[in-house]
């Protein structure tokens, strides 16, 4: 015969059981639907002025933050990819070093979490 207290601690532990799979249905169901993590640079990410060769130089976009996809581009090889998003984030200006808000192609390569964006004209 089992003792009170282990009927109590198997009791309590099937609640618990119970009780924490409620909560997570509960969290589940209370995402929205395109709740999905927005783009971001997975490091620190030069930007282009084209995806094609020879390209310039025209800004540095910080690692890890939220960038804006505009559309994309098949270019030069890079990173194991020809593909080029067109993104905006913030960064800095690579001849001056001061902080600046930057518009340029990076390889697809250095964006996480990508959304799906038109081809650029």
């Amino acid at each position: 015969m089992k003792s009170i207290l282990k009927r109590r601690l198997g009791h309590w532990g099937r609640a618990a059981t119970v009780g924490a799979a409620g909560a997570v249905l509960a969290l589940t169901a209370a995402a929205p639907a395109g709740a999905a993590s927005p783009p971001k640079t997975n490091s620190l990410t030069p930007a282009y002025d084209s995806p094609f060769a020879p390209q310039a130089l025209i800004g540095g976009i910080f690692g890890g933050v939220t960038v804006t996809m505009r559309c994309w581009r098949d270019g030069a090889w890079a990173n194991g990819t020809n593909r080029w998003f067109l993104v905006e984030g913030p960064g800095y200006n690579p001849y001056t070093g001061r902080l600046n808000f930057v518009r340029g192609f990076v390889s697809a390569n250095k964006i996480a979490n990508q959304v799906r964006v038109d081809r650029c004209p």
